[in-house]
């Protein structure tokens, strides 16, 4: 085999084993948010390895729901979220613990935990006692400072404080839970690319020596939240609105909503902007709703919302939901 050969091989091995190849990520969390911001590193390439207490290990491995096997039940939610890394046992608590894991967190580059503020440094595994190189991302529901900081608390109170648990569900309703941990994913996303952002960092700074420091980050479930919350902070500072429950619908947009058919389905349809709302009207073969001046435009049409919508509740609640697909 030529030089050429060898070296677009090795290319080629290397863009197969992702971009974050030859780092490595250390996940000392539990539950979804460190975990998942870890696992995300590790599904771009980078070599991860995950730390569980000896004998109980993560409290994942307990949440159902389980398949049985020949030796124990094995959880399907540790089989998503515990997948692509590599383990290890050592109990944080002692000081041989934790004498061994200051040895681990030397040969890494990123460091995931989101356990109650103060316990790291409690156990003397805190950012200042470890290797400065290290971008360690601290995940918790109110951040690392602050009068609620020392609260302990899971996705649920960053999905209230954050503002979407007062948005979701019907209107006449109490507010529900999204259908997933959506604060515990969005915080991990999120804490991904930041922890990618500091490694870009630490080795631009002084390269010739091998980099430069780390960073920490500080990733609270309520903010992540915050972020996700389209126009809600603008319109209530410069509008006084506060938004609330709407269901399928949007105040702001119609017809939007998820109708129902007449084989007991239902289909989401948004025609909102002007062009859509004309290619339904077609569609539904009710041209003349174009020449209505309540519907000419889209704040005309939100205005008119309960028309609209029950318009195009009724046309689909007369056909299958593969027809009005078709159509």
């Amino acid at each position: 085999m030529s030089d050429d050969s060898v070296d677009s091989a090795r290319a080629t091995a290397a863009a197969s084993a992702g971009p974050l190849a030859g780092l490595r990520v250390l996940d000392v969390g539990t539950r979804i948010s460190a975990p998942f911001c870890a696992g995300l590193l590790g599904e771009m390439g980078a070599d991860v390895i995950k730390v569980e207490l000896p004998g109980s290990g993560d409290f994942m491995r307990t949440i159902g729901p389980f398949v049985d096997t020949e030796e124990d039940p094995y959880s399907l939610f540790w089989s998503v979220e515990g997948r692509g890394r590599r383990g290890a046992t050592c109990d944080l608590r002692t000081p041989e613990g934790q004498a061994l894991f200051r040895r681990l967190s030397a040969t890494a580059d990123v460091l995931c935990e989101n356990f109650r503020p103060g316990t790291m440094e409690k156990w003397h595994l805190g950012p200042d006692d470890l290797d400065q190189r290290l971008v360690y991302v601290r995940i918790s529901v109110f951040g690392q400072d602050g009068p609620y900081s020392r609260r302990p608390g899971l996705d649920r109170l960053g999905i209230a404080y954050g503002g979407l648990l007062h948005l979701t569900g019907e209107p006449d309703r109490p507010p529900v839970r999204p259908g997933v941990t959506i604060s515990d994913y969005l915080t991990g996303v999120f804490a991904a690319m930041a922890a990618v952002a500091g490694l870009y960092r630490r080795d631009l700074q002084a390269p010739e020596a091998g980099g430069g420091t780390g960073a920490v980050i500080d990733a609270p479930l309520y903010g992540a939240v915050l972020r996700v919350l389209e126009w809600t902070l603008a319109g209530y500072d410069q509008l006084g609105t506060v938004r609330s429950r709407e269901g399928n619908r949007l105040r702001n947009s119609a017809p939007l909503d998820n109708y129902p058919t007449a084989d007991g389905a239902y289909i989401c349809i948004v025609g909102g902007s002007d062009a859509n709302f004309a290619r339904l009207c077609r569609a539904m073969g009710r041209d003349d709703l174009l020449a209505d001046p309540r519907y000419a435009t889209l704040a005309r049409r939100s205005e008119h919302a309960d028309e609209i919508n029950g318009i195009v509740a009724a046309w689909t609640s007369t056909r299958g939901a593969a027809e009005i697909e078709a159509v």
